[in-house]
C-alpha cells in the first residue's frame, strides 16, 4: 500500500498559461499516480499536453490561495524537459509524462512516468501550523460535502498549531482559509 503526498501540480492551459493546482500525489514504491476529479481543467491539460510537472512545496500560500481563488502572481519557469513550468517556489520538481490512464466517470488515475527530477533548494521541514494549514485547505475543498460542525470541530483543535508554531506565511494562509470558510457560510 502507497502514500499520499500534497503537492502543486501545475500544467499549461489552451492558452499557454499555466493552470497551478494543488493535487495528491499517490506514491506506491516508484509508481507515482494523480488521482484529479471530473472535471477538472489540470485533468484535461494533463490530457492535451500528456504532460505535467508535480512540485514539492513548503510554502503553505500557494495551496490555500488555490483553495481560496486568491488571485497571487506565484513566478515560474520553464521546465527542463517537457512544456511546462516549474513554480520558482518549489523546493524540487518531478516532470512527468502519461504512462497510462485507468478512466473512471468520477475520478481517473494517472500513473505518471517520471522523465526529469531536481533539487532547488534544502528543504526544512513542516512544522505543525504548516500541516494544520494544508488540513485547513482539504476541509475547505470539503465545504458541503462535511458536516459544519466537524469543519468546525477540526478547526478548534488545528489553530492549536497555528497558535503555538505558525509563522508570518501560515498565519496569512490561515486567515485566507477562515475567511473563505466564514463566506461560505453565510450562504
Amino acid at each position: 500500500m502507497g502514500y499520499v503526498r500534497e503537492t502543486i501540480v501545475t500544467t499549461k492551459n489552451l492558452d499557454g498559461t499555466i493552470k497551478i493546482s494543488p493535487l495528491g500525489i499517490y506514491i506506491e514504491g516508484h509508481i507515482l499516480k494523480i488521482r484529479p476529479f471530473k472535471p477538472s481543467v489540470s485533468f484535461d491539460n494533463i490530457l492535451r499536453n500528456k504532460s505535467g510537472v508535480i512540485n514539492y512545496i513548503d510554502d503553505v500560500r500557494i495551496f490555500a490561495s488555490c483553495i481560496v481563488k486568491k488571485n497571487i502572481k506565484f513566478d515560474s519557469k520553464q521546465a527542463k524537459v517537457i512544456d511546462c513550468s516549474v513554480l520558482k517556489d518549489a523546493v524540487s520538481h518531478t516532470e512527468f509524462v502519461i504512462e497510462k490512464i485507468e478512466d473512471d466517470n468520477t475520478r481517473p488515475t494517472i500513473i505518471c512516468k517520471p522523465v526529469h527530477e531536481e533539487t532547488h533548494r534544502m528543504y526544512y521541514g513542516f512544522n505543525r501550523a504548516k500541516s494544520a494549514v494544508i488540513e485547513l485547505c482539504i476541509l475547505a475543498s470539503r465545504l458541503g460535502i462535511i458536516e459544519d460542525k466537524k469543519i468546525l470541530d477540526e478547526i478548534k483543535y488545528l489553530e492549536i498549531s497555528i497558535d503555538k508554531t505558525a509563522g508570518e506565511r501560515e498565519k496569512e494562509a490561515w486567515e485566507w482559509l477562515i475567511d473563505y470558510i466564514k463566506e461560505y457560510r453565510k450562504k
